[in-house]
């Protein structure tokens, strides 16, 4: 049986193995679309469902997409309009938060400019869906809540925030993007408590004048 599907899991990236329950050859973040092709197969307890040659995922954190409802689906291939993409590296700032390569997409794909952005506390760089786990935001698609808007937002948040809602199901709220005015201050407060951050003032404009002229209308979070 052969049908697309979108990657829904609770925030962690799912693992794609060489064989059913195999080895480890990759991973998939949320709100990917797949190709399945032929029937699962079970083996360590789950079931699995070929992508591709040599690459086999648990069909379990999959959902299915029905036949012409794909535009109700958002996933990356798919999202056409404005966005925000950021990729977490191994790059380090601020005494231990990973730096985020995020890019300013319009609506015809061209990139706008680059900036940095950093999630979650220091010593707490690993995504989790456990609420109140101060880690980074979790991989995958979100959609922006009211695209253009910047809020004026104090303490913490750096005057700014634009709130966004996760397209997969997940136990954690509250995300959104502004600026993180304690990223180098080495103190308790230095990081976010799960939503994506740009750590200087100068990155915070170039953000904020994109959202409000841009418009983006999804946020996507990944790994390199």
């Amino acid at each position: 049986m052969n049908y697309n599907a979108v990657v829904r899991t609770e925030g962690d990236p799912l693992n794609v193995r060489a064989t059913p329950s195999g080895e480890i050859v990759g991973s998939l973040i949320n709100g990917t679309e797949v190709e399945v092709n032929g029937e699962p197969v079970a083996a360590g307890g789950r079931n699995w469902v070929s992508i591709g040659t040599n690459r086999w995922v648990a069909s379990e954190f999959l959902s299915q997409i029905p036949k012409g409802d794909n535009d109700s689906n958002p996933t990356f291939n798919s999202i056409k309009g404005a966005k925000i993409v950021a990729t977490q590296t191994d790059e380090i700032i601020a005494g231990g938060l990973k730096v985020y390569r995020t890019e300013l997409i319009d609506v015809t794909g061209k990139t706008i400019d680059r900036v940095r952005t950093v999630s979650g506390r220091v010593g707490k760089q690993t995504p989790s869906a456990i609420p109140g786990s101060q880690t980074p935001i979790p991989f995958g698609i979100y959609t922006f809540d009211r695209p253009g808007a910047v809020e004026a937002a104090p303490g913490e948040f750096g005057g700014v925030w634009s709130p966004v809602t996760p397209t997969f199901p997940t136990k954690r709220g509250g995300f959104g993007v502004h600026y993180d005015p304690s990223t180098f201050k080495n103190n308790s407060q230095t990081g976010t408590a799960g939503c994506l951050a740009t750590p200087t003032i100068k990155e915070r404009e170039i953000v904020s004048n994109f959202i409000r002229t841009y418009k983006p209308t999804h946020l996507i979070i990944q790994n390199d």
